[in-house]
């Protein structure tokens, strides 16, 4: 069967000829990346990517966006065991965007695959939950290149030039990734060990230990697991800010100890994608040479990795506040963000009983360019002080012609723990990159 991803691809190649007003060439890159991951059985790989994108505005009303990648991948990766190597090929084509525009004076109205930004802080963002994201990516390059596309309907109205209202409805769930290629033996799938490893059936009542398998479970494509949301937007004199509330499926799944069938020789895990209800608001403004920013996110209905496992209910709160300024060849940013969670207690003998935690982690990032924007040196660094978790990522990029740079970056995480960082320990990494342009 073709892959309707596929068929959306090849009508960005094509959908380009009917309108005689936009007969031009697609741009985009052709991308090789060598990387190596040093903690992760010396995990080396080979990633190419073509990606090709096209914007057509065949009236001053309609604008239709395609684009999409192919990608292939040849890797030495760790096996599923752990321990032994094995030799990995996949390839790929996806859609990034597959979107219509239609624009009058009081609504927009956008429909097809697009990615939604919702907050204004650097990487993290709390109220970004619109679309799903790709972990590889994340670290690799940044949040906005993580983003995965989701099929919305997304129709805006216009108030006034300073308040509009923002409605998203998206018929059909779409996971997170840890990777696109190849997942199961990713070095940054953290579920790549469960398959292999063991869990105490004291979970379910017996004694003795099991090896288990997951067990995937995505809400089905139906009308009552559809997920949306609204946004209120607003200009207050010289301040930028919005109201939100959404509610979805979480794009990274929860395990839960399944029940296994008489004389199963393995105990399941299902990882399933719970409902999460999100309320929250951001704020962006200008003071002389600084650029401020914050912005809040109550997750009211959310749901925690209990370690038995299991899937406990709770609720959190995600508030940041950062600040930027760009003097020179300079951008300086610096994010603090606060978290606190509360949960129900697992295997508590008092019904009812919560636990709770809140950690702050401070996010640093800088930009800077040499030689005419010849050269340039960004770095992203973030640190939980109470989970003793940091991740610091540095990237250089040289142009070499006008369409050709070269590219070296690298990875380092700093202890472990709960939190999005401290979750992926041991995934240090390096690459080397070379873009072509046209």
């Amino acid at each position: 069967m073709v892959r309707v991803e596929t068929l959306l691809i090849a009508g960005a190649l094509l959908l380009p000829c009917g309108f005689a007003s936009a007969q031009t060439v697609p741009s985009g890159d052709v991308t090789v990346t060598s990387d190596f991951f040093p903690n992760r059985s010396k995990t080396a790989e080979l990633r190419a990517r073509v990606f090709a994108e096209e914007v057509l505005d065949p009236t001053p009303r309609l604008l239709i966006t395609l684009s999409g990648f192919a990608e292939g991948l040849l890797a030495r990766r760790a096996g599923l065991s752990g321990q032994e190597h094995t030799s990995v090929r996949d390839a790929i084509v996806r859609v990034v965007d597959a979107s219509i525009g239609y624009k009058r004076p009081r609504f927009d109205l956008l429909a097809g695959f697009a990615r939604v930004a919702w907050g204004r802080l650097d990487e993290l963002q709390p109220p970004d939950v619109i679309n799903p994201l790709d972990a590889s990516r994340f670290f690799f390059d940044s949040r906005s290149d993580a983003r995965l596309p989701v099929a919305l309907v997304r129709l805006r109205g216009y108030f006034s030039e300073h308040a509009s209202l923002e409605g998203i409805y998206i018929p059909f769930f779409r996971r997170g990734r840890f990777d696109q290629l190849d997942e199961p033996t990713s070095p940054f799938n953290i579920e790549s060990g469960v398959a292999t490893d063991t869990v105490a059936c004291l979970a379910i009542g017996c004694p003795a230990l099991l090896p288990f398998v997951i067990e995937r479970h995505e809400p089905p494509r139906s009308f009552g697991n559809a997920q949306g949301g609204a946004r209120f937007n607003a200009t207050t004199g010289r301040i930028d800010w919005s109201l939100a509330a959404y509610r979805g499926f979480e794009p990274f799944g929860f395990g839960a100890v399944g029940t296994p069938a008489p004389s199963a020789a393995f105990l399941p895990i299902d990882i399933v994608h719970p409902r999460f209800t999100m309320v929250g608001g951001d704020f962006e403004t200008v003071r002389g040479e600084w650029g401020l920013r914050g912005e809040v996110a109550a997750f009211v209905d959310d749901n925690f990795q209990g370690s038995t496992p299991r899937i406990v209910k709770g609720t959190s709160v995600d508030a940041g506040f950062g600040a930027d300024r760009k003097a020179g060849d300079y951008r300086l940013s610096a994010t603090a963000l606060f978290h606190r969670e509360a949960y129900d207690e697992v295997l508590s003998s008092a019904p009812g009983a919560k636990r709770s935690r809140a950690d702050i982690s401070l996010i640093l990032s800088g930009d800077r360019s040499f030689a005419r924007d010849r050269y340039r040196v960004r770095t992203f660094g973030v640190y939980n002080a109470n989970e003793s978790a940091g991740f610091l990522r540095a990237m250089t990029t040289a142009k070499i012609r006008d369409n050709v740079a070269l590219e070296g970056s690298g990875g380092w995480f700093v202890g472990g723990g709960r939190d999005i960082v401290g979750r992926f320990a041991d995934s240090d990494f390096l690459y080397a990159r070379l873009k072509y342009y046209f």
